[in-house]
């Protein structure tokens, strides 16, 4: 389990913004893919896998990556749960009955789809007490 913080900014009116946890390291989507303002700024997600796949979380907003916003994002796993923060705020939560773990799965990368993104400030820790 733990905590992963960092800074993101899309200077991209299309937004997307994305990054994946748990992964291993070589592959795109091996893990949990995190997309803030994806397909065009239309939608976010959390998913397992595959960015595409029936068991993802949707937050379906449009026009949530505002140009030239730095964004600080932070995503805290406790067991079965990934709790993903925006700006202090609880975004989106994703439940997995079998969580990713351990070879394979303890990578961190941060992506994109052809849009210029900006990556600053990257903390990750283990998980204490007082992580929600």
């Amino acid at each position: 389990d733990a905590v992963i913080e960092f800074d993101a900014r899309s200077d991209s009116p299309e937004g997307d913004i994305k990054f994946e946890l748990y992964g291993d390291g070589k592959t795109h989507a091996s893990g949990y893919i995190c997309i803030f303002g994806g397909w065009k700024n239309s939608i976010s997600a959390i998913a397992r896998l595959d960015e595409h796949g029936a068991d993802r979380q949707e937050y379906p907003k449009k026009g949530l990556v505002k140009m030239g916003q730095t964004y600080r994002m932070k995503v805290v796993r406790k067991d079965k749960v990934l709790r993903w923060y925006v700006d202090g705020k609880r975004f989106m939560e994703f439940y997995d009955s079998e969580p990713l773990r351990g070879e394979g799965h303890n990578r961190f990368a941060f992506n994109d789809w052809a849009t210029n993104l900006y990556f600053d400030n990257l903390s990750i820790r283990a998980t204490t007490a007082a992580d929600q």
